[in-house]
């Protein structure tokens, strides 16, 4: 290791946080690879999740754990930037995800448009550090609207209250079974409309007795498509990169190494993308991120990532998630990507990536 890290023989202590399947991250945890690479006398790795203490795992919305990589939906740290807190976007991926609009089948709801003056359903997580779930359905519907030459005041936001499940000390409580408050108030006639997306709201749409409106992800543009899930930046806080920059060069190195292997394993990422507890069918998970999803993992600083993070920020921003603006370009750092792409072209493969294929 270099200077950087080695000038104490304490180990470096790095967390790392999962944020559903869909990412680069992800893949590289569940097959073990992020583990291996941090299996060293030098670091020591943790699961976010795994802590007991509840200020511990909320720094996945807040990034206030020094030393935790994130990589997944980009309002909790778009957020957390607004707040104050000093992280820095080393890498962005790109992966799109379903985003649709669905109203009940005996509604006379048939188009978008038709919208107007109807209520749409919005969840409403009162006890969130950051309520990422509403925003991402109030992007959704204001992009919606906006392609169809209506404004979100043309509309009834209905709130619909919304658990939260994690709130105390102590393992991190699972929720035994998702509570769908949004889709319990479409069918019981309190709201007109719902924002679904995922995997999950692409069977939904296709669910007799359901009509879906708009499928946002089938939309050219990409600038259209931005929402939470779209596009994920890669973020650590700027105190640890300063500290251990070969640590964060290292992280970054195994994700590129881990998007080389999904390029080239397009079924072995479908399988692993199926998101947990729901059960999703290969076609669900292929329609909601679509039939190049393998290829989506690479992290770049490209112009049309960072502008899409740069149009989700001001979104934030004019909805009042954002208490801070700040410009898009101070948040990024290339320098630690362009190292560990460095590192990557020596060794285009970990060693422990040939033992997990051989196992």
């Amino acid at each position: 290791m270099s200077q950087h890290s080695s000038a104490s023989n304490q180990a470096v202590n790095l967390w790392y946080t999962r944020c559903g399947a869909a990412t680069a991250s992800a893949l590289a945890i569940r097959q073990q690879w992020l583990q291996q690479e941090f299996a060293g006398n030098g670091t020591q790795l943790h699961s976010l999740r795994d802590s007991e203490s509840l200020e511990v795992r909320n720094s996945h919305y807040h990034h206030k754990q020094s030393g935790m990589f994130r990589e997944g939906g980009n309002i909790p740290p778009i957020w957390a930037k607004g707040q104050g807190h000093d992280t820095v976007v080393v890498g962005i991926t790109w992966l799109d995800e379903y985003q649709g609009i669905i109203v009940r089948e005996d509604s006379g709801i048939h188009s978008i448009t038709d919208l107007k003056g109807k209520r749409l359903g919005i969840p409403n997580h009162a006890d969130a550090v950051i309520d990422f779930q509403r925003g991402a359905a109030q992007h959704g519907f204001a992009t919606a609207f906006e392609l169809h030459g209506l404004v979100p005041a043309d509309a009834k936001w209905v709130d619909i209250a919304a658990p939260s499940y994690d709130l105390a000390d102590g393992p991190r409580r699972e929720r035994s079974e998702y509570k769908h408050v949004e889709l319990e108030a479409l069918n019981d006639g309190r709201v007109d409309a719902i924002f679904v997306r995922f995997a999950r709201g692409v069977r939904l749409a296709n669910t007799p007795g359901y009509r879906q409106l708009i499928n946002i992800n089938e939309h050219h543009d990409p600038f259209v498509r931005v929402n939470n899930g779209t596009p994920r930046p890669v973020t650590v806080d700027r105190a640890f990169l300063q500290k251990h920059p070969d640590v964060v060069d290292r992280y970054l190195a195994v994700l590129l190494r881990t998007a080389a292997w999904a390029a080239t394993h397009p079924q072995e990422v479908v399988d692993l993308l199926a998101p947990e507890g729901q059960s999703a069918s290969e076609a669900e998970v292929i329609a909601s991120h679509g039939a190049n999803v393998h290829l989506s993992f690479t992290p770049t600083l490209s112009n049309q990532y960072v502008k899409g993070l740069e149009i989700q920020k001001n979104f934030l921003r004019d909805w009042g998630y954002v208490k801070q603006d700040f410009d898009i370009q101070d948040w990024i750092d290339p320098a630690p990507l362009a190292r560990a792409a460095h590192l990557v072209r020596q060794q285009p493969e970990f060693t422990v990536f040939a033992a997990a294929q051989a196992a």
